[in-house]
């Protein structure tokens, strides 16, 4: 109701104004005023018959758009503080991720000190072995060698000595040999 008053206070007051300005003017300055009143109050029935018309649709529908527009903001507000979470669990994971990277890190230079160090072990290990066998080897082979050398010096000494006796040995001497071991193999 109040608004009704004010439109139509506004109207009168801009028809005063307008029959006041045409009263002063001339005669052509007169036509041209007659057209802008015309003009004008066309323009406030037109929007006095929109208004009548479409009143409340539109000022509901105003209403609504604001109703929209708040609500929207408040959405707004609702997902840039949920995006501030976000972006804070973010930016902790990051920190957490540059932690668990130095952890990590650390943790396959351990492990990797460590398989070094077993690796070192075993081959030092199967070096000792290796070096075992080696050495046993050798052992064994000097063992064999010196078999083999002294039964070839055994050999050579027989022969040197057959040798010998024979070219020293006289027929009494070969008979008085027989009967010496004839003697020991009896009594042995």
């Amino acid at each position: 109701m109040k608004r009704n008053v004010v439109i139509f206070i506004t109207a009168v007051l801009v028809l005063v104004s307008i029959g006041l300005f045409w009263a002063s003017a001339g005669v052509d300055a007169m036509a041209k005023w007659r057209d802008l009143a015309w003009r004008i109050i066309n323009f406030i029935i037109f929007v006095g018959i929109l208004y009548w018309a479409a009143g409340k649709r539109i000022g509901q529908m105003l209403i609504s758009r604001r109703e929209k527009i708040r609500d929207d903001f408040i959405d707004l507000d609702q997902r840039r503080t949920e995006a501030d979470k976000k972006l804070q669990e973010v930016e902790a994971q990051i920190k957490d991720l540059e932690a668990e990277r130095e952890r990590v890190l650390v943790d396959f230079q351990s492990q990797g000190e460590a398989l070094k160090q077993t690796i070192i072990a075993q081959a030092q290990e199967k070096a000792a072995q290796i070096k075992a066998q080696a050495e046993a080897a050798a052992t064994q082979e000097y063992k064999l060698a010196t078999e083999r050398l002294r039964e070839e010096l055994a050999d050579m000494v027989v022969e040197t000595a057959e040798k010998m006796i024979q070219s020293q040995l006289t027929k009494e001497g070969h008979e008085k040999l027989i009967q010496q071991s004839l003697t020991r193999v009896v009594l042995h």
